[in-house]
């Protein structure tokens, strides 16, 4: 039997959801995290029972149709997490369209050109000031406009519309091209996890984490794992996560499953292991994780510890290893384990034939979580092909891998000029492009290093068309312009000349990170010893001694998780709560401080 034969029975999205409805209608189906002080209140209340989720979400379907919204309409969601947003999601879907996540987070002149490319029709938004965003050929009105214009109507199940092989959603993940590239994803692609998964055996009983963006592959497992098994999602506040915040929200609604990339892994891990204690299950995935992580995390004797794997154009998580800490070693990454239920994965070589046990190869992924290709359709070519052993299509992933005598899978590296950051999956030719844009700087080199963990960051190396050295802070703010903040390096390097090969091509490979930091300017003396005790938390956290408190965060070896790990450090240090968003909008250690001393003199929250 084929996947798509296995997945026919099941139906589209909206059917699983209600079936889930008929059986666990009175349970909770999500609880979002109270809003801070002062912040509007969720219309629909902050927790929802899978009933009263199920016709909120049938209103907002009827009123979506009275938009226009039938099958194959594009719907744009520029929308936070919130109780609004799954409503609004599920409406869409029973509406007969597909969701297409806009992340608030995300430069403007990205999203207008999502909102182009997908051919968006509406876009629902949580903007409420008297002159919200205008997107260039759709219609735009808020969630609340939505929500009180739905409540008017009949609440009962819609006949169904979609199919299992319609688009449910479309994901956009970063392209060679520098420009981001949609990936369109079945509703068979998100329906499979409906199926058991081996080794996990999720139940109504389960509650999860729902950290990640809607934009971003992994929401997918957080979400319909949950609301296709019954389960309890529990949502995070918007924004980046507090990692205090996630050992609260873990303890108070009893999370027994995390979903994380490795970097917020290893950070939960050092910072707040305590979260931990109650667990039932961790997936790890998104880069190589850390073993040193991994064994620690899996002292707690409750909790199992999985490596996964997944990519956009599979749809959700498409692997996992359940992981033996006392078979780790440093030197060998872990393996990714089998492929989940109607998920085929293969190790191949050129001719796509599948390699022999031990022998290096591409990965390629299969089956039921295949997307139906890219909204620019050209980009697929090359991409997803024929199988010349199976005849089905599968999808080139670009990872390099090899098979265990076991049958499990481990992944290397990568094949091509693409590497994970933070979880997502960026191109370094797209972060070139922007680099090179800007009017300074002449050519432009940007690779990946990794840390100790086996953390990757993105480091450039530049020359300028003056000759004059580098501004890091501008640089970081132009690129946040026009790309995510994980596609931003997190250090520039000036060079006088790019390195280069006999052939007159750039030497990549001689580009290395210079010892010294004398290229650097030297920062002023230290104001109070405040600065002195922010100074160090931050040197200590991202490995650098001679960073001085007016070098700014961005440029010099910062990043969002960098600004998450210093806003714990900081609570637990000086008693203060710091977002990791206050840290970015302060941009050095001595506005930093500044800050933090205005908070304690005006007596805000501490």
């Amino acid at each position: 039997m084929s996947a798509d034969q296995a997945l026919e029975p099941l139906g589209s999205l909206p059917t699983l959801f209600e079936r889930t409805v008929s059986r666990h209608g009175g349970r909770t189906a999500l609880v979002v995290d109270a809003p801070p002080q002062g912040a509007p209140r969720p219309r629909v209340g902050s927790s929802l029972t899978y009933a009263r989720l199920n016709s909120l979400a049938n209103q907002a379907a009827r009123q979506l149709r009275s938009h226009g919204v039938e099958r194959g309409t594009a719907v744009g969601l520029h929308l936070d997490r919130s109780a609004e947003l799954y409503v609004v999601m599920l409406g869409v879907l029973k509406a007969g369209g597909h969701v297409v996540p806009l992340n608030p987070a995300h430069p403007r002149r990205m999203l207008d050109h999502i909102v182009t490319e997908a051919r968006v029709r509406l876009v629902v938004h949580q903007q409420e000031e008297a002159d919200p965003p205008r997107w260039s050929g759709a219609e735009d009105l808020t969630a609340d406009e939505l929500l009180v214009q739905a409540s008017r109507l009949a609440d009962g199940d819609l006949a169904p519309v979609a199919s299992p092989e319609d688009t449910a959603f479309v994901l956009y993940t970063s392209g060679s091209t520098g420009r981001p590239k949609g990936t369109r994803i079945a509703h068979r692609g998100l329906a499979r996890l409906a199926l058991p998964v081996p080794g996990l055996a999720l139940t109504e009983e389960d509650c999860l984490l729902q950290q990640a963006a809607p934009s971003f592959a992994a929401s997918m497992n957080e979400v319909w794992l949950t609301f296709l098994n019954g389960a309890k999602l529990a949502v995070l506040p918007p924004g980046l996560p507090s990692l205090s915040v996630v050992r609260r929200i873990v303890e108070e609604q009893g999370v027994t499953l995390l979903s994380l990339p490795c970097g917020l892994f290893n950070l939960l891990v050092d910072n707040e292991p305590a979260a931990l204690a109650k667990l039932r299950a961790v997936f790890v995935s998104g880069d190589f994780p850390s073993p040193r992580h991994l064994r620690r995390a899996a002292r707690e004797p409750s909790v199992r510890i999985f490596n996964g794997y997944g990519c956009t154009e599979n749809s959700a998580i498409s692997a996992l290893f359940p992981v033996d800490p006392d078979a780790l070693t440093d030197s060998d990454p872990v393996p990714v384990g089998k492929p989940l239920p109607l998920v085929g994965m293969a190790v191949v070589d050129e001719r796509l034939t599948a390699c022999p046990p031990g022998d290096p190869g591409e990965l390629v992924v299969s089956g039921a979580g295949l997307a139906l290709g890219y909204v620019d359709a050209a980009l697929g070519e090359g991409r997803f092909v024929t199988s010349p052993e199976t005849g089905e299509t599968v999808y080139r992933t670009g990872d390099r891998a090899y098979v265990t005598a076991d049958g499990d899978i481990v992944v290397t590296g990568r094949g091509d000029g693409q590497v994970k950051v933070r979880g997502y999956r960026v191109e370094t030719g797209a972060v070139e492009l922007a680099l090179r844009a800007v009017e300074s700087i002449d050519q432009a080199v940007v690779k990946p290093f990794r840390d100790a963990d086996g953390e990757a960051r993105l480091v450039a190396f530049c020359t300028t068309r003056d000759g004059e050295a580098l501004d890091a802070m501008a640089l970081s703010t132009a690129l946040m312009a026009e790309l995510p903040d994980y596609m931003v390096p997190s250090t520039y390097h000036h060079l006088d000349r790019m390195p280069t090969t006999v052939n007159g091509k750039t030497d990549r490979s001689a580009l290395t990170e210079p010892d010294d930091v004398q290229e650097r300017k030297r920062a002023n003396p230290m104001a109070n010893p405040l600065e002195g005790v922010v100074l160090q938390v931050w040197r200590d956290i991202i490995g650098d001694p001679e960073v001085a408190v007016d070098d700014p965060f961005l440029g010099h070896g910062g990043n969002s998780l960098h600004f998450v790990q210093l806003a714990s450090t900081l609570e637990k240090v000086l008693a203060v709560k710091v977002t990791a968003e206050e840290i970015f909008r302060n941009g050095d250690v001595r506005k930093l401080a500044a800050h933090i001393e205005e908070k304690r003199a005006s007596g805000l929250p501490r």
